[in-house]
């Protein structure tokens, strides 16, 4: 970090998330984008034409560049290999979700940020979405009784290494500890898979430590998407659409007439993207923790990894 607070920031992926970490990154007052390296060659002939940034075909000639900062946004598969040079090199890493593909390379990863000291953050980018902060303080007083979500959608042709739990449901795992503050206990897994070897329907249930229960349902068959939680409490449901960005609040039943009020709740405007990167940003500027850590990673991943070791088909 130079004089001014600016961040060099580097991007390894520049797929379909890679590109829009370099569109976010380029816009942010606190960073100099240095690089973006990826295998693909018509890829990187992408990003220089529309941000004008050195790029490089060999992510280790990034690596010999001054760096504070590096996002990985490559295949799941390849996390480990990218994540371990990058942080012994000592510099800062946001990983995209899952952390890695199993829980050896995961803890390989959280054990090495320890160890050199860089900030390390996974990006679970649903957290950012504006609904989770409004929906979270709409709760936060209130007894959890239980949590239901939706994320259905047609089959993405950009993944080809993991199913619907590792690349969906582990986004919603990670939103069900976050919004309970609560650790997993029971857990019943269904999957079925009709399109490929890897799966591509489950339900899963949970029951927290607090009590809470949670539900989850994903596939990649249904021709929309569809994004939505619930969450009831003893006094009120609020529910959310991840997509439209819009949550309400639904409470003061009466039972003479069966109504209700419906409350819209208030959430900012912006990019989850943008959100994240910004925390990010921010845990490196003024030396704090990551708002998702390499051990809230690590715990998504391995409760994703549960329901597969023990899905019922």
């Amino acid at each position: 970090m130079n004089d001014n607070g600016e961040l060099k920031f580097s991007v390894i992926g520049a797929g379909a998330m890679g590109i829009n970490h370099v569109r976010v990154l380029s816009q942010n007052r606190h960073v100099n984008l240095v690089g973006v390296a990826d295998a693909k060659q018509e890829a990187l002939d992408a990003v220089k034409e529309r941000y004008n940034v050195p790029v490089y075909t060999r992510f280790d000639e990034l690596l010999k560049q001054d760096l504070d900062a590096v996002v990985i946004a490559v295949p799941t598969s390849l996390h480990k290999d990218m994540a371990l040079p990058v942080i012994n090199s000592k510099r800062h890493v946001l990983i995209e979700k899952p952390i890695a593909k199993n829980l050896d390379e995961a803890q390989q990863i959280v054990d090495a940020s320890e160890k050199n000291k860089v900030k390390l953050m996974v990006g679970h980018i649903e957290r950012f979405n504006p609904i989770i902060p409004a929906i979270k303080e709409a709760v936060h007083d209130e007894k959890i009784v239980s949590i239901h979500i939706t994320r259905i959608g047609p089959f993405p042709p950009r993944v080809k290494d993991v199913g619907v739990v590792i690349d969906l449901a582990v986004h919603d795992i990670d939103l069900i500890r976050f919004l309970t503050e609560s650790e997993f206990m029971d857990i019943n897994c269904y999957i079925n898979n009709s399109l490929s070897d890897l799966e591509d329907t489950t339900m899963i249930t949970f029951r927290m430590a607090n009590g809470a229960m949670a539900n989850i349902t994903t596939n990649w068959i249904t021709p929309f998407k569809r994004r939505i939680i619930q969450i009831a409490t003893p006094e009120k449901l609020v529910e959310g659409d991840f997509i439209a960005m819009q949550a309400k609040e639904y409470s003061g039943f009466k039972q003479e007439n069966e109504s209700y009020v419906v409350n819209t709740l208030r959430t900012r405007i912006g990019e989850p993207l943008r959100f994240e990167l910004e925390a990010f940003i921010d845990s490196i500027r003024n030396d704090t923790s990551p708002p998702i850590t390499g051990e809230d990673g690590l715990m998504a991943l391995s409760i994703a990894m549960e329901c597969l070791k023990n899905g019922h088909k």
